[in-house]
């Protein structure tokens, strides 16, 4: 590609969605990362105001967040964080046209596309549909656009 011609908008959109991506993230990481250094402060809170038996829907949340341990919530957090920085590689990677990031974009997005249908047929939602569907998309794009580079590269 040369200096003067423009990204394809279909590579601009999926490089937003990955720094939006690498956003929340880096927001989950943080927020479980902070949730396990004030666990017991969390605890003795969610204990306090669930005896008063108000707002069931903020009980049925805590008691979620407080029967997970500390340390699968520091993993968690330890993972989100490694993931964002995959995406964040990714991002730069395809905003410089690189052919590995293209080909890390389409394997790690294939290896996923199952996971996301199995998790579609368990339990169906409007997020998981999206966000199966713009993985596709971004797939099927990549893909293909690798295999046009590819072509071309062979033709020369």
């Amino acid at each position: 590609m040369s200096a003067s011609e423009p990204r394809p908008r279909a590579l601009v959109a999926i490089v937003i969605y990955k720094c939006f991506t690498v956003g929340l993230l880096i927001c989950v990481a943080i927020g479980l990362f902070l949730t396990s250094k004030k666990y017991d402060s969390l605890f003795t809170f969610a204990e306090e105001y669930m005896m008063t038996g108000k707002r069931e829907i903020i009980k049925a949340g805590l008691t979620q967040v407080i029967s997970v341990s500390t340390t699968k919530m520091q993993l968690g957090a330890l993972v989100a964080a490694i993931y964002a920085i995959v995406n964040g590689i990714e991002a730069i990677g395809l905003w410089q046209q690189k052919a590995w990031a293209t080909i890390l974009v389409v394997g790690i997005v294939g290896l996923t596309i199952p996971v996301e249908i199995y998790e579609i047929i368990e339990k169906a939602s409007i997020v998981k549909f999206a966000v199966f569907a713009i993985n596709l998309a971004m797939f099927v794009y990549l893909l293909g656009h690798a295999l046009e580079v590819r072509k071309k590269h062979r033709k020369k």
